[in-house]
């Protein structure tokens, strides 16, 4: 995800079905959530799909995969 206008920029990088890296650059929104998916190792599921095409939707997707784990 790029947001020139605002110097943003946000990418996941996942291993199956669990999201184990990410890149940002002022992008500083749910730094928390996105720590959690990543140190939870949790399964994503659909969230993998909606988060590669939207990388914004970390926190509806740390609270699904963290409901079901």
């Amino acid at each position: 995800m790029l947001d020139a206008g605002r110097y943003r920029y946000l990418n996941l990088q996942f291993d199956g079905e669990r999201l184990v890296g990410a890149n940002c650059v002022g992008f500083s929104d749910h730094v928390g959530a996105l720590r959690g998916l990543i140190e939870g190792r949790l399964r994503l599921g659909i969230w993998k799909r909606r988060l590669m095409a939207d990388p914004s939707q970390i926190m509806p997707a740390y609270l699904a995969a963290a409901g079901t784990a």
